[in-house]
């Protein structure tokens, strides 16, 4: 039997429209989908954010989205794959957003600084969402540590993407180890997770987060230049 594929959920929730209109309507089933996925999404969050993943039921789920529990088992087979189907586009969305300011033009240290800012910036945005996806996920099942794995993985993938450009205009940067950029990512890790499960800010934490992970890479003249702005 070929494998359930997850359907897709828009990561741009604003322009799905939560609530349908009674009776008979002209909206096609593809919106009315987005619109149950979107619902979903949200219900999800609420709960696994008030009640923690391995507390939350898929009655918690429904009732927060305002949807059937046939609707939900049409969409997913679990709560863990509906736990997996919302974090799954929500951190590649996030993570494209780093990604394109580390890449934007500039110079290199201001480029980190601000994927650095997209990252934190994006979480104390989408509080809600980060105290279930990120706050829940490493402490979950297998499969969504995995993913949690998976999406740290592609913030290392970035980080290494800016210091190899970085080191080619700049030949004094020492070469990084596997093991140093392993332990700057988990230490951002970390961090954030610790931040998120006592709602504590991290924008305002970027200047010294960002000087953090230019001492660990050898650059200790580019933290003390972030410390000072």
């Amino acid at each position: 039997m070929p494998a359930r594929q997850r359907p897709p959920v828009p990561t741009e929730l604003t322009r799905v429209p939560r609530t349908l209109p009674r009776g008979l309507h002209r909206l096609s089933g593809d919106v009315v989908v987005l619109s149950q996925q979107a619902r979903l999404v949200e219900g999800t969050a609420l709960a696994v954010a008030e009640k923690g993943y391995a507390a939350t039921s898929v009655a918690d789920i429904i009732a927060r989205a305002g949807v059937s529990r046939t609707t939900f088992y049409q969409l997913y087979k679990d709560k863990e794959d509906c736990f997996l189907s919302c974090f799954e586009p929500l951190a590649q969305s996030h993570l494209a957003l780093v990604e394109a300011a580390i890449a934007a033009p500039g110079p290199h240290a201001e480029r980190l600084v601000q994927g650095l800012r997209a990252y934190l910036e994006r979480i104390d945005a989408d509080r809600g969402f980060a105290r279930a996806f990120i706050g829940e996920a490493e402490s979950a099942t297998p499969a969504i540590r995995a993913a949690w794995q998976h999406a740290r993985a592609r913030l290392a993938g970035a980080l290494q993407h800016w210091l190899d450009a970085a080191r080619r205009e700049h030949p004094d940067i020492p070469p990084c180890s596997a093991t140093t950029l392993e332990l700057v990512n988990a230490a951002l890790a970390a961090f954030v997770t610790d931040c998120v499960r006592h709602d504590r800010p991290l924008l305002p934490q970027v200047p010294e987060v960002a000087a953090f992970v230019f001492a660990a890479f050898g650059m200790p003249r580019w933290a003390a230049h972030v410390r000072t702005q």
